[in-house]
């Protein structure tokens, strides 16, 4: 199986974006392809019949599964800025808060930093998930 981080990434983005958290995707342990199923990808992609069947393929986690949601911001903002971490967690108290974040690393120049640490910290977690699938399949 043969399968690029990248393209699991984009998937745990995909399933992760959905607001009605209704999307999944699947990995294919024989031949490594991703496989989405969600009302958003009806119209190019069939699932197989038999993808609920965990010995041929692996659900993707949603991001808060490997604590790249909330958990993430969190820690960001305690190395970076811990002395904003009670008006970060206010902001989390409402819709549209990853906005306000957003909004709040800019002004702070911290938006970059942000980035970067969630594609670092993105990439580590997936990793460690690989590996860990890779163990209790082999």
């Amino acid at each position: 199986m043969s399968t690029k981080i990248a393209d699991i990434i984009d998937a745990i983005h995909f399933i992760s974006s959905d607001p009605d958290g209704e999307s999944e995707a699947f990995l294919s342990l024989s031949g490594g392809k991703i496989h989405y199923r969600s009302s958003y990808t009806e119209d190019f992609e069939t699932v197989p019949d038999d993808i609920d069947d965990e010995t041929k393929y692996l659900p993707i986690p949603h991001k808060n599964d490997l604590d790249l949601g909330l958990a993430l911001v969190f820690e960001f903002v305690a190395e970076r800025c811990p002395s904003a971490e009670d008006e970060v967690r206010a902001m989390f108290r409402k819709r549209g808060a990853y906005s306000r974040f957003k909004d709040w690393a800019e002004r702070h120049d911290l938006l970059d930093d942000w980035y970067r640490f969630e594609e670092e910290m993105t990439f580590k977690a997936v990793s460690q998930w690989c590996i860990a699938i890779t163990k209790s399949l082999f």
